[in-house]
C-alpha cells in the first residue's frame, strides 16, 4: 500500500508540475540538450563531468572543484573499490573501521553524497552506513566523478562537503562482451563478472553481473552469547566462547537501456553479507578486552527512468524518476535488527541557453518521499551491558518508523563575460518532518587562456537529521555548512599541470553520532586548509602525479549527554570529547611507467598523519601514529590473446603492522594483500 500510494502521489505531482511549468523543471545526468550551445565544451579531448552543472562539461572549466577518475585509471592503479579510488584523491581520508570504510572529506566524516548513476544511495537512519567497499562492484563502472564542496543547490540535502557520482557503462561504451575473474589473498578472495553491451545505433543496452566472496575479517571473538531468553541476558560466565566471522559475499546485477538521446531506463540490484568482529572499550573499572561478532547484510538497489525533449534549438526539458531501497539487517551476537528504507524521487528540469550560448540556465522542481521502518534507536550503551558482571539487564533499543516528504524548487544560472563565467544558484527545500532550508551558491571561473584557470566558489548545504535526532525533537535544526573555495591551476601543456585550492568551511548545529550512545549536543566548527595537486610527464612513457592536503580546525569540544544509570528514572551525565577531523595531513605520490606499448607499471606511495581514537564514552583519547603505505600494480594487455589483459596488484607493501582508530579501540590497519585479475573483451 505504501508503494502504491507513494507512486500515485508522485505521479500526481509530476503531472501538476508538467502542466504548470512551461519553462522550469528538474533533472538527471542523461546529457545535454539538442544543441551544442548548451554544452560548455565542444571537440575538446577532456574528462567529462556531469554533476557540477547537471550537464556534461570539462572538469577544468566546471564551476566546481572537480575531478574525474576514469575506468582505465582504476584498472591501471589496481583499484578494487570506490573507497580505494577516493583514497588517492586530494581531501579524502578513508578510515578503516571494523564494518568497512568511513569517508572523511576535508576533515568532516560521513559528509559526502554518494550517487550511483545520479541516484542517491545513502541511509537516513545512520550516516555511518556508506556503500564504499565491495557492496558496489567496479566491474560496470565507467568513471567516478568527484566534486569537493557543497552541492545542495542542484542535488538537495546531504550534498554537504562534496559529491561522488559513480557512472556506469552503457551499450555505447561496450559493444560486445567483457568477462573478468580475480583471485587474491589473504582471505581466499575470489570474484567474477560479465559485462554485455549492444550498440544498435538508435538504441543501446548494457547488462552486468558480478559476484565476490572472501574472508575479510578473521579476528577471533571471545563473546559468543548475550541475549539469553530475550528478557534477561546470559550470566557473565556463560557469554564466553570462540567464534570467528564467516566469509563475506557480494552479488550484483545492473543494466541500462537507451533509445536515441531521449529515453533511458537503468537499475541496480545488489545483495551482500559482511560479518566482522567488534571490540568493546576498555576502562579502568573494566580492563578486560571483549570482542563479539556483528554483521551487516541485506539487499539494496534502484530503478530509474529518464526522458528528454528538445523544445527548440536552445532549450530542452528533462525528466527523471527513481525508486531506491536499502534493507539493512544489522546482526549483533546472533540478534538481527531488520531496517528498511525506501525512497521515491521525481524531478523535472528545464535547460535554456541565452545570448548566443553565453548564458545557461538550469532550473526545476523535485519531489522525494522516504519511508524508514525499524530504525534502531538505542537508549542504552550496549558495550556496558556486554561487560556487566553482576547484573543481567538487557539494553533498551526501540525500533521506530517514520517518513518524510521533501518538495524542492531550484535554479542555477551561469553567464560568460569575456574569459569569466559567473555562477549564481538557489534552492528551497520544504520538509514535512524537519525545518525548511534555503541553499545558495555563487562563484566565478576565470580562464584567461588554455594554460590558466582560477575559481572562486561559495556554497551552502544542509544535512538530513539522524533518525535519533528526528525522533527526539519536533522540527529539529538542520546541520549547516558554508564553504569558500579558492582554486588556481596552471597547465602549460598536456604533459604537466599544477593546482592549488584553499578552502574554509563553517559548520553550524553539528552533531556526532555513536550507534549506541546517541548524539552529541549541537556544536559549531571551523575547518580550513589547502589542497595541492600536480601532474607531469617528463617522458612519453612516464606519468607522475601527486596531491597534498593540509587542514586544521577550531571550535568547542563536542558535548555528549548520556544515561549514567537508572533509579528507575534516568540519571544523566555530560562528557566532552574533541571534534574528529581524522588525519590533518594527507599525501599521495603516484607514478605510471609504460616501458613498452602493452605493459604499464603503477606505484603509489600514500601517507596519512596521526589520528585520535575518539568516541563519546572514552575516559581517555589515545592517538595512533601516521603511516606510509606503498601499493604496486602491473598490467599487461593482449597477453597471449587479443583483448586478454592481466593485472597483478599489491597493496600495503611497506607498513604491514600499523594501527588505525576503530570504533572503541585501535584495530590493525589494512594488511598486505595481493590480487591477480584477468579480463577479456570478446
Amino acid at each position: 500500500m505504501r508503494l502504491r500510494s507513494a507512486a500515485i502521489e508522485l505521479l500526481g505531482f509530476l503531472i501538476f508540475a508538467a502542466l504548470g511549468l512551461p519553462v522550469t523543471a528538474g533533472a538527471g545526468d542523461s546529457g545535454h540538450t539538442g544543441t551544442d550551445t548548451l554544452v560548455m565544451f565542444v571537440g575538446e579531448d577532456v574528462e567529462v563531468l556531469s554533476i557540477a552543472s547537471r550537464r556534461q562539461e570539462s572538469a577544468w572549466k566546471a564551476p566546481a572543484v572537480a575531478e574525474v577518475i576514469t575506468r582505465e585509471e582504476m584498472w591501471e592503479r589496481g583499484v578494487r573499490t570506490v573507497s580505494q579510488a577516493l583514497g588517492m584523491s586530494a581531501g579524502f581520508y578513508m578510515a578503516r573501521k571494523e564494518w568497512g570504510s568511513e569517508g572523511y572529506l576535508r576533515g568532516i566524516p560521513d559528509s559526502t553524497l554518494l550517487l550511483y548513476d545520479t541516484v542517491a544511495l545513502g541511509s537516513d537512519a545512520t550516516k555511518s552506513l556508506q556503500l564504499l567497499d565491495h557492496q558496489l562492484s567496479l566491474a560496470p563502472v565507467k568513471r567516478i566523478e568527484v566534486v569537493r564542496g557543497p552541492g545542495s543547490v542542484l542535488w538537495g540535502p546531504d550534498a554537504f562537503a562534496g559529491i561522488v557520482n559513480v557512472t556506469p557503462m552503457s551499450g555505447k561504451d561496450l559493444d560486445g562482451v567483457e568477462t573478468g575473474v580475480l583471485y587474491g589473498g589473504p582471505g581466499d578472495q575470489g570474484a567474477v563478472y560479465i559485462n554485455m553491451g549492444k550498440d544498435a545505433g538508435d538504441w543501446d543496452a548494457f547488462l552486468s553481473l558480478s559476484g565476490r566472496s572472501g574472508q575479510e575479517d578473521d579476528t577471533p571473538c571471545n563473546i559468543a552469547r548475550f541475549w539469553g531468553d530475550g528478557k534477561r541476558a546470559c550470566p557473565y560466565g556463560d557469554r564466553f566462547g570462540r567464534k570467528t566471522p564467516e566469509r563475506s559475499r557480494y552479488i550484483e546485477a545492473s543494466g541500462q537501456f537507451s533509445f536515441r538521446d531521449w529515453f533511458t531506463a537503468s537499475g541496480l540490484i545488489s545483495d551482500y553479507k559482511k560479518p566482522y568482529a567488534m571490540t568493546g572499550p576498555t576502562t579502568e573499572t573494566n580492563p578486560e578486552k571483549l570482542t563479539w561478532p556483528e554483521e551487516r547484510s541485506g539487499p539494496f538497489g534502484y530503478l530509474k527512468l529518464e526522458a528528454k525533449k528538445d523544445l527548440d534549438h536552445a532549450s530542452a526539458l528533462r525528466f527523471m524518476g527513481s525508486c531506491s531501497w536499502i534493507n539493512t539487517d544489522y546482526g549483533i551476537i546472533g540478534r538481527t535488527l531488520e531496517q528498511k528504507e525506501e525512497a521515491f524521487y521525481g524531478e523535472l528540469i528545464y535547460d535554456r541557453s541565452f545570448f548566443a550560448g553565453k548564458g545557461l540556465f538550469t532550473g526545476g522542481m523535485s519531489f522525494r518521499k522516504k519511508d524508514i521502518r525499524n530504525a534502531p534507536v538505542w537508549q542504552s550503551y550496549f558495550p556496558d551491558y556486554v561487560a556487566q558482571k553482576k547484573t543481567v539487564f538487557l539494553p533498551i533499543c526501540s525500533l521506530e518508523d517514520y517518513d518524510d516528504r521533501l518538495r524542492s524548487l531550484f535554479g542555477q544560472y551561469t553567464h560568460k563575460i569575456g574569459d569569466v563565467n559567473l555562477l549564481l544558484g538557489m534552492r528551497s527545500d520544504n520538509h514535512d518532518q524537519y525545518k525548511d532550508a534555503v541553499s545558495y551558491n555563487a562563484g566565478a571561473v576565470w580562464i584567461p587562456g588554455k594554460e590558466w584557470m582560477v575559481k572562486a566558489l561559495y556554497g551552502t548545504a544542509y544535512r538530513t537529521p539522524f533518525a535519533r535526532q528526528l525522533l527526539g525533537q519536533e522540527k529539529p535544526e538542520l546541520e549547516k555548512i558554508q564553504t569558500l573555495n579558492l582554486q588556481a591551476a596552471w597547465k602549460p601543456s598536456q604533459t604537466g599541470e599544477l593546482g592549488l585550492c584553499g578552502f574554509f568551511s563553517r559548520l553550524k548545529n553539528h552533531l556526532m553520532e555513536d550507534v549506541y550512545a546517541g548524539l552529541s549536543r549541537p556544536n559549531k566548527q571551523r575547518i580550513y586548509g589547502v589542497e595541492a595537486t600536480g601532474r607531469i610527464s617528463p617522458l612519453k612513457s612516464l606519468d607522475l602525479a601527486a596531491n597534498l592536503t593540509l587542514l586544521n580546525n577550531s571550535g568547542p569540544d563536542e558535548t555528549y549527554r548520556y544515561v549514567k544509570y537508572w533509579t528507575p528514572e534516568p540519571v544523566y551525565e555530560e562528557l566532552r570529547f574533541p571534534y574528529d577531523t581524522g588525519p590533518k595531513r594527507l599525501f599521495n605520490l603516484m607514478g605510471t611507467w609504460r616501458p613498452v606499448e602493452r605493459v604499464s607499471l603503477f606505484a603509489r606511495l600514500g601517507y596519512h598523519s596521526s589520528a585520535q581514537l575518539i568516541y563519546p564514552r572514552a575516559d581517555r583519547f589515545s592517538s595512533v601514529p601516521g603511516a606510509w603505505l606503498l601499493d604496486l600494480t602491473a598490467t599487461v594487455r593482449d597477453i597471449g590473446l587479443p583483448g586478454l589483459d592481466l593485472r597483478i596488484a599489491i597493496r600495503n607493501l611497506t607498513d604491514k603492522h600499523y594501527d588505525m582508530p576503530g570504533t572503541y579501540t585501535t584495530i590493525p590497519g589494512e594488511p598486505f594483500s595481493a590480487e591477480v585479475a584477468l579480463r577479456k573483451r570478446w
